[in-house]
């Protein structure tokens, strides 16, 4: 497992680790005015946690926040499953307590799922700082979308899918009243 990740050694200097220790002159000592040098804001990143690994790698990870400055990135950590509800708490008690307590501080920076229902193509999109966008994909060709919808909260992701296969609908129906109106 990922025993070792999440209890690395401790070095004899906080600072060791993270900036190559100690005051500029290299020698690892604190500043001349006696006080302990402050921690550096740390930042971890953590590639594909829990998914289809054992559920200890979702609830160890929080105990990689070492302190409040502590960033940590999630890549292709599929954290859906942990916020939407896919374990359950009855079966999973302790990871639902991590959930609440943890990952649901997580800001989404970046975001691509792909919408495929009833022949309509489209995602659900984010990039932050920028609104959550659900778009319609208006060529298979040359990959050319609209945008549907843009929110500062994330949609549903039914709700995203109902959008897309409404634009497909509306699509249809006014490639066949064009149709119509040059038959007559």
């Amino acid at each position: 497992g990922l025993g070792s990740l999440f209890s690395p050694p401790e070095p004899e200097n906080p600072l060791e680790s993270t900036v190559g220790g100690g005051d500029a002159s290299g020698a690892g000592e604190a500043g001349t005015s006696g006080e302990a040098e402050a921690a550096l804001p740390i930042t971890q990143l953590v590639v594909q946690p829990g998914d289809g690994g054992p559920m200890e790698d979702w609830m160890g990870l929080e105990a990689l926040q070492v302190n409040d400055e502590t960033t940590i990135v999630i890549l292709n950590g599929a954290l859906d499953k942990l916020r939407m509800g896919y374990y359950s708490p009855f079966i999973f008690p302790k990871l639902n307590k991590v959930v609440d307590r943890f990952y649901r501080k997580f800001e989404t920076v970046y975001y691509l799922k792909p919408i495929l229902d009833k022949g309509c193509y489209g995602w659900l999109y984010r990039v932050y700082p920028e609104p959550w966008q659900v778009c319609f994909q208006t060529s298979a060709e040359d990959g050319a979308y609209v945008v549907v919808s843009e929110s500062q909260e994330r949609p549903d992701f039914r709700a995203a899918t109902a959008m897309v296969v409404q634009e497909g609908a509306r699509r249809v129906q006014e490639a066949r009243a064009a149709e119509e109106a040059k038959e007559a």
